[in-house]
C-alpha cells in the first residue's frame, strides 16, 4: 500500500462520518503501529484483501457509536441484531472505500461483521497500522493489516 492510497482511504472514511452529522466533524487521532493481538472494540467490520498485498482492513467501533449512527439514520431499535446490522453497513462503506483507493488489481472480500472471537480466529498480520477516529465523543479504530504477498506465502 502506498502513502497516497492510505491517504485516500483515510479521507473517504472520514468523509463518511462527516456526512452523518455535518455539524460534528470527525477527527483523526495519532496513527500508530500495533503489534500482537488485534486492537478490538465492541463491534468489528472487516474486509479481507488479496492482490499485491494480503490481509484485511477493519473498523472496530464502540457500541455507543453504532447507536448514534442508528439514531441518525432514524432507527430507534438498538438490539444486538440492529447494532450488528449497522456494523455491517460500516463494512460496506469500508469495502467501497477500499475499492476506490486501491483500484483494480486488488480482490476485496464480501464485507462482514465479526465478533471478537471470530476476528481473533483469522490469520491477521502480526503488525497493523491503526488510525483512531473520534466522532461525537466516541473513539473507533480504522485498522490496516496488510503484508506483501511474498511475505504471506
Amino acid at each position: 500500500m502506498n502513502p497516497e492510497q492510505l491517504r485516500l482511504f483515510k479521507r473517504i472514511t472520514l468523509d463518511y462520518f462527516a456526512k452523518l452529522a455535518p455539524a460534528e466533524q470527525p477527527a483523526m487521532g495519532e496513527p500508530h503501529m500495533h503489534f500482537g493481538e488485534p486492537e478490538l472494540l465492541d463491534y468489528t467490520s472487516l474486509i479481507e484483501i488479496d492482490g499485491e498485498y494480503q490481509g484485511c482492513i477493519y473498523l472496530t467501533s464502540p457500541e455507543a457509536m453504532l447507536r448514534d449512527v442508528l439514531l441518525i439514520n432514524g432507527e430507534q431499535k438498538d438490539s444486538p441484531e440492529h447494532l450488528k446490522d449497522m456494523c455491517q453497513e460500516f463494512s460496506n462503506v469500508l469495502s467501497g472505500n477500499a475499492s476506490k483507493a486501491f483500484g483494480g488489481n486488488w480482490r476485496i472480500s464480501v464485507p462482514r461483521s465479526l465478533s471478537l472471537a471470530e476476528v481473533r480466529a483469522l490469520d491477521l498480520p502480526a503488525s497493523t497500522f491503526v488510525m483512531p477516529i473520534t466522532w461525537r465523543g466516541q473513539r473507533a479504530l480504522l485498522v490496516v493489516g496488510l503484508r506483501a504477498v511474498r511475505e504471506a506465502a
